[in-house]
């Protein structure tokens, strides 16, 4: 009885336990497309290549390192990103704010009244390090190209 009274206890105490794996406010995080479709090309369908930036404010008190990105589209939209993800070694003050940007590849399956150019619903993962402690910042976010619809 009384060890699971202690057990009891202890994964009460785990449950309660709070995350202090990041010191202060997580970091803000916006995805932008920055690459569009050539305009003779944006309804025909097959494979593309999207350019991404990803832009990380740093709210915290310490720096904060960008390990990794993971993209990957959810939903219906003007195209199709399947997982993707890439290193980085980015390093970001306390205050300051950083871009960094890549290429995904992507598919456009059916042609939309937008185009290839329209927009998309993406999910990035952040993998974050600060303090020695590490962390993932995960965002949604409805994007479209730049000068898109």
């Amino acid at each position: 009885m009384r060890t699971v009274l202690m057990l009891t206890s202890l994964l009460v105490v785990l449950g309660c336990a709070t995350n202090d794996a990041a010191p202060g406010a997580e970091p803000e995080v916006t995805f932008i497309q920055l690459s569009r479709v050539a305009e003779g090309t944006q309804f025909d369908t097959g494979p593309i290549s999207v350019q991404y930036a990803v832009e990380v404010k740093n709210t915290m008190t310490a720096a904060v390192q960008l390990r990794r990105v993971a993209v990957q589209s959810i939903g219906g939209g003007a195209y199709t990103v399947g997982p993707y993800s890439q290193g980085f070694n980015e390093t970001i003050g306390p205050g300051e704010t950083r871009r960094v940007s890549f290429w995904a590849p992507a598919r456009v399956t059916m042609p939309t009244v937008g185009g290839a150019n329209g927009p998309v619903t993406l999910r990035g993962t952040l993998d974050l390090e600060s303090a020695g402690k590490t962390f993932q910042k995960v965002v949604v976010q409805n994007i479209a190209s730049i000068g898109g619809e």
